[in-house]
């Protein structure tokens, strides 16, 4: 199961590129943050391609779009800034797009909605006996902000094994563990060192930010190939990077992602 997440920076003349990277990278779940392209046109390109994909039931979270070629997918809790889909009764994918910090810092309303997202997620899981759980999407903060750390968020630490303890106790309080390995791919040991460069007229700033992130749950670890996490940069249609290296605006202002999930 290759799903590929990109935010398409409302970009109306997308469709060409999402359909070139879905054969590039034999993409099953597409996920997209303002896509505000033709679906038609999308639909026909598709076609064209002998791409058997139908798009998924996001009533309910305008921010994101979902297209699969799964029959056995099914909707489950759909928020402003969520949208969690249920696949084959087995699997947990949460699409997330969440409030940006563009107009102020909203890092203590994006810790707030994880948190509803989470206990959201934690009754689905309950429901299909099944914690094989992926959060992806454009959480618009980086690995080591308080809403993708926390425990009490999204705790996606850097770091967890199939063998380690399931959660961490902080003040007599027990907090689920789960792997975040976009901390991998922070700074220039590897191209990109993030997913969106602003160059703002502020003290600090890093420039690169890797607000496009996948997280997973330490029941899904078996199932992930890690070596498939990819930042992807280019396609067979065109270069995504402009001449500078990074993100290409007149494409996307965001870098799209990619991984795999064995199925068994």
């Amino acid at each position: 199961m290759r799903i590929l997440f990109w935010n398409t920076y409302q970009n109306p003349k997308i469709n060409i590129y999402v359909v070139n990277l879905i054969q590039e990278y034999h993409i099953d779940i597409l996920i997209m943050a303002e896509y505000d392209a033709d679906e038609g046109e999308l639909i026909k390109l598709l076609e064209e391609y002998n791409e058997n994909f139908i798009k998924c039931s996001t009533i309910g979270c305008n921010r994101i779009h979902i297209w699969s070629n799964y029959s056995d997918i099914k909707a489950g809790e759909q928020d402003t800034y969520y949208s969690i889909q249920i696949i084959k009764e087995q699997f947990i994918l949460c699409c997330v797009h969440l409030m940006s910090d563009l107009y102020g810092d909203r890092s203590d309303e994006r810790a707030d909605k994880i948190q509803q997202m989470m206990h959201a997620i934690n009754i689905y899981e309950d429901k299909i006996g099944s914690k094989q759980t992926m959060i992806i999407g454009d959480f618009n903060e980086t690995p080591y902000g308080k809403g993708c750390l926390s425990a009490n968020a999204f705790h996606g630490l850097p770091v967890l094994n199939v063998k380690d303890k399931a959660t961490r106790k902080v003040y007599e309080k027990e907090y689920r563990k789960f792997y975040n390995p976009m901390w991998n791919f922070m700074g220039d040991f590897s191209y990109p060192p993030g997913t969106y460069y602003l160059n703002e007229a502020k003290l600090y700033s890093p420039l690169w930010y890797l607000l496009d992130q996948v997280i997973i749950s330490k029941d899904m670890l078996p199932l992930f190939k890690k070596d498939s996490l990819k930042t992807i940069t280019t396609c067979s249609y065109a270069d995504l990077m402009d001449s500078r290296q990074h993100p290409n605006k007149k494409i996307s202002d965001h870098f799209p992602i990619v991984c795999e999930i064995e199925e068994h």
